[in-house]
């Protein structure tokens, strides 16, 4: 999996655990809706700057945003 798919994936996994819609996770970050949804589906290449917002948004580190995750959901 490409290094933006997992990112994404954590994104969007990180967003329902807050119990966030794309919109208000967008609007918390300072980015545009369509935007988010290019990273939860990992198509855009967000900068650090990128996911600096979207960890701050979420109240996670920016590592939790980057880290590749294995089946069982556990960090490889």
């Amino acid at each position: 999996m490409s290094n933006c798919k997992e990112i994404g994936r954590n994104v969007k996994r990180l967003r329902k655990q807050a119990g966030l819609s794309q919109e208000q996770l967008a609007f918390e970050a300072g980015i545009s809706n369509s935007y988010l949804r290019r990273v939860e589906h990992g198509t855009a290449n967000p900068t650090v700057h990128e996911l600096e917002k979207v960890a701050g948004a979420l109240d996670v580190a920016l590592i939790d945003l980057v880290m590749v995750l294995g089946p069982a959901g556990a960090a490889l």
